[in-house]
């Protein structure tokens, strides 16, 4: 055998060893990840690529819900990886980190000998990336305050100036991207600061010149011989002081401040009188208005604002008054065109105490109700709450179909006739519910009742003048029945007649036995519906026509006391034992 032919025997045999070596590395490596890979602290090598996958994504299962945690200055923000359209892209980080079978020696060399630390990478919704941010900028971003001084309970109280934060949107994204998956460790945001205008010495002069010196006692307000005093505790809440640039400027807040000067200065001045339509005689009269003379509020602040640094005893200064016309003229008034009875109407009731107080005390608070063109009219705006401390008592009203006692008990004998006072009227009606049984002193179908805050009569004056709604209230004795008319006066639009259709659908009370001891009586009323008709004519010719459904329930027939031909139930008191007269502690029934 030659040189030759050896030689030649020798490389095939080194190279057929290579490449049994070459193959048995191939498949040891496969698609393996590189042996000292790791994804966010995750070891993955030497799994196959599924394998990695499937423990990359178990690893990062809950930090990939966790919120996203940023910091500006000494405030921390969070961003919801959802919001902001932030996920894992599994697939590429697993690639990045270099599994996938390959020849490539070299490939094949890292995946044997190499490794290291990937980067996870992040697939972003760009439109709700860019959502969030603007959202957290919201959060973010303040302009820089100058420093206050305010004056609770009449001390002055520095607040010194704060730096403004302005956020840079676009290295945002990159510092919200960069925090994703969270480490529950906060990223810095990027921000610029911005400086308040004024530094500590003006507020510090602030406080020595005015502030100091605003609390050191009342200030003195006079009109010609008049005076009133203002104490510190009284004008403090409405005093602020602000530093701008080298200076400060104090304020006074005139709308907080108005409750006192209304009190105070009703010594100082006269207020002006709407002109109003009163019902003299028999007929509507225009009370003419009444201008005022009062403290100009325009003048007074910076008055007060002058006075305030100066030391105690000569804290002193005189304000004007100003002519302050009515807000309602005389000739306002008389245009409103109230001159006739546009409708009215009369209810009787039979006496109880409770109602001459509770209709008596509604009839008061209606009586003189101006309505503007438009306007509306709300029994419940108008006469308030029924309390005591209103004017009102207990009385009867219905609960379920029966008949409890409550606070205002009689108020909708009020309701019914103003109701039907505005129907006559043709006005538009807005709001009204029909008791849930009938009443007989009330028209049939056509009544309303209220109950606050949720059961209110409403209508609105749709006359095109004003109108004014007058009561006229008669008390009840125990011999004669009381009464309530309501007058709705205007001009006049309408002739108005009403209608009704027969009573349909007939409801039969039920009877009721009740053995509770504050069991009520009550008188079966049987149920039914019926339509009401308003019928709107002019010059004797009919317009138009309104209709409404009123639906009452029966109220049943309640009898207190055991139904007969029952056994009452057994006592439950405890009978005394004999010759103590106290209860018995035997649990035997008595003999």
């Amino acid at each position: 055998m030659g040189r030759k032919q050896l030689a030649g025997i020798i490389a095939a045999a080194g190279f057929g060893v290579l490449v049994v070596g070459y193959g048995l590395a191939f498949a040891l490596t496969g698609d393996k990840v590189p042996g000292d890979t790791t994804v966010l602290g995750i070891p993955l090598g030497g799994l196959s690529e599924e394998d990695a996958k499937t423990k990359l994504q178990a690893g990062l299962k809950d930090r990939l819900v966790l919120p996203i945690k940023v910091k500006a200055g000494e405030t921390t923000y969070q961003v919801k990886p959802a919001e902001a359209g932030l996920t894992l892209d599994v697939d590429a980080t697993i690639a990045e980190a270099g599994a996938g079978r390959s020849l490539n020696p070299a490939r094949i060399w890292q995946a044997m000998t190499g490794g290291d630390a990937v980067q996870p990478v992040i697939a972003q919704d760009e439109a709700k990336l860019k959502a969030a941010i603007e959202k957290l900028a919201t959060q973010v971003n303040r302009p820089a305050t100058e420093g206050t001084i305010t004056f609770p309970k009449a001390k002055a109280v520095q607040h010194p100036s704060a730096d403004g934060l302005q956020l840079d949107n676009e290295k945002a994204t990159g510092t919200v991207v960069s925090g994703f998956p969270s480490d529950g460790n906060p990223k810095d945001l990027p921000v610029s600061v911005t400086k308040p205008k004024a530094g500590t010495d003006a507020i510090d002069k602030a406080m020595t010149e005015y502030a100091v010196p605003a609390m050191s006692g009342a200030i003195r307000l006079t009109v010609g011989s008049k005076s009133v005093d203002l104490e510190p505790e009284e004008y403090a809440p409405a005093l602020t002081l602000v530093a701008k640039g080298g200076a400060f400027t104090p304020t006074l807040n005139a709308k907080k401040l108005e409750p006192l000067f209304a009190e105070r200065f009703k010594k100082l001045e006269t207020l002006p009188k709407d002109a109003t339509v009163q019902i003299v005689a028999g007929k509507p009269k225009v009370i003419p208005a009444v201008d005022g003379m009062v403290v100009a509020r325009d003048k007074v602040i910076p008055a007060m604002l002058s006075v305030l640094p100066k030391p105690v005893g000569d804290r002193s200064v005189a304000v004007g008054l100003a002519a302050t016309p009515a807000a309602v003229t005389t000739e306002a008034a008389a245009a409103l065109g109230i001159k006739e009875v546009m409708g009215q109407f009369t209810t009787k009731f039979p006496h109880a105490d409770y109602r001459n107080v509770n209709i008596g005390t509604a009839a008061r608070k209606i009586n003189g109700t101006l309505l503007k063109p438009n306007e509306m009219f709300s029994l419940n705006k108008i006469v308030g709450e029924r309390t005591k401390a209103n004017g009102f008592t207990e009385g009867n009203i219905i609960d379920g179909g029966v008949f409890k006692l409550d606070l205002g008990g009689g108020v909708s004998q009020s309701a019914t006739t103003t109701f039907n006072a505005a129907f006559f009227a043709g006005l538009k009606d807005v709001e009204h519910k029909a008791h849930s049984v009938y009443i007989n002193r009330y028209p049939v179908g056509r009544e309303a009742t209220v109950a606050w805050p949720s059961v209110d009569l409403k209508f609105q004056n749709d006359s095109g003048h004003g109108i004014l709604v007058q009561t006229l209230f008669k008390a009840s004795t125990p011999g004669n029945q009381g009464s309530i008319t309501v007058k709705i006066w205007g001009t006049k639009v309408w002739d108005i007649t009403a209608g009704a259709s027969g009573k349909s659908n007939h409801r039969a009370p039920g009877v009721v036995y009740n053995t509770a001891t504050d069991c009520r009586p009550q008188a079966p009323t049987a149920g039914f519906d019926i339509t009401i008709f308003r019928y709107f004519a002019k010059n004797g010719a009919r317009v138009k026509t309104e209709s409404f459904t009123t639906k009452y329930n029966a109220a049943d027939d309640i009898r207190c006391g055991p139904k007969p031909g029952t056994v009452p139930p057994p006592s439950t008191e405890t009978p005394p034992t004999p010759g103590t007269g106290k209860p018995s502690t035997s649990t035997r029934p008595p003999n």
